[in-house]
């Protein structure tokens, strides 16, 4: 199973949903290895890259948590987005 790396903002939207990012690259074979990078000051300057480049230079807000999450949990995640975005039905 996959594992990502999943930023949690400190920042709410009006709708009480919370700002959050997941990296879909790279991925990792388990969460310990993922895990891992977040203690790892080389990979945490990747992941500060690229939420800078995923947000032009300007997060939504200071950072509150960072975990990792399995691929079920990413497929949910993602359905909720689509289904808020008007995309699915169900």
């Amino acid at each position: 199973m996959k594992w990502f790396v999943m930023i949690f903002f400190l920042t709410y939207n009006q709708d009480g949903t919370r700002d959050t990012f997941v990296f879909t690259n790279p991925t990792f074979d388990d969460r310990a290895t993922c895990m891992a990078t977040l203690n790892n000051r080389d990979e945490i300057a990747k992941y500060v890259i690229g939420l800078v480049d995923a947000y032009k230079g300007i997060t939504p807000g200071p950072i509150e948590v960072v975990n990792c999450i399995n691929q079920e949990q990413f497929d949910e995640l993602e359905r909720l987005r689509r289904k808020e975005e008007g995309k699915i039905d169900t």
